[in-house]
């Protein structure tokens, strides 16, 4: 009760998820199963490519590559799908007053759902691939909330901008492109020189990967002070978005009522 008080939209933010999980799925014969699809191919493409020659430098590779397709996958389907809630959802911000952060945060919420389905099928992998379950899996949503929060301020942000600007959609889709290179998803940072790799030590969300990994198939425990500036660097992010929204959310309402 005491919650509701405080953020009173939480029915509105849920079917409003619920709606969106079933719009993505809307028109499928396979439902899920696409959204398997896209993982499986992209792993067994990536394993095939550069197993040989990355593998030698990671032990148990299939595992790591699975973790790192799981957890890059989310950030961009999060990322990418609310960037065009504002016009998806055009009719509804046009006729009803809420909270605009709602139909970003449903946005993401829908990718989630899908994501710890797929968080589901990777441990239900490792374990027929001979991976015993670890204490460090009890970790994992500690962990992913620490994704979750890096996402939604990324998305709170590119909301905006594609809610103003009409090219912010083909940008991002290059942008992330380049990220995916700079993120370690099928390769270690152990085989890049030490300027590049401290370089790419502050992207946050190789830092998520490491935290991962390390929790599912790694035998210490993820550093404690790399999450906790992972955490405060997603929590500030998720305010600046929140900020900006709010500043341009008429702007917003303009743009969006002249197309």
């Amino acid at each position: 009760m005491t919650s509701d008080r405080r953020f009173p939209y939480w029915p509105l933010l849920r079917e409003m998820t619920r709606s969106e999980i079933l719009l993505r799925d809307q028109g499928s014969l396979l439902g899920f199963l696409w959204t398997l699809l896209h993982p499986a191919l992209m792993f067994t493409v990536l394993y095939a490519l550069f197993s040989k020659w990355v593998g030698k430098y990671v032990e148990q590779y299939v595992a790591y590559l699975l973790v790192g397709i799981v957890l890059w996958n989310f950030f961009q389907k999060s990322t990418t799908y609310a960037l065009g809630s504002f016009k998806r959802n055009r009719g509804t911000l046009m006729n009803y007053r809420f909270p605009r952060e709602i139909v970003v945060l449903s946005s993401v919420g829908a990718v989630v759902w899908s994501s710890a389905m797929e968080t589901a099928v990777l441990l239900g992998a490792l374990l027929l691939l001979g991976q015993p379950p670890r204490w460090g899996w009890l970790l994992l949503p500690a962990v992913f909330a620490l994704e979750l929060a890096l996402a939604t301020g990324t998305a709170l942000f590119l909301a905006v901008l594609a809610a103003e600007y009409q090219d912010v959609e083909r940008i991002w889709d290059v942008l992330s492109s380049a990220f995916f290179y700079l993120t370690p998803v099928f390769y270690p940072l152990s085989i890049l020189s030490p300027s590049k790799r401290r370089l790419m030590e502050l992207n946050p969300l190789a830092q998520i990967l490491a935290a991962s990994r390390a929790c599912i198939i790694g035998s210490t425990a993820p550093s404690v002070t790399e999450s906790a500036a992972v955490a405060a660097a997603g929590m500030l992010l998720v305010a600046a978005g929140l900020a900006v929204l709010r500043r341009r959310q008429f702007k917003i309402m303009d743009k969006l009522l002249a197309r």
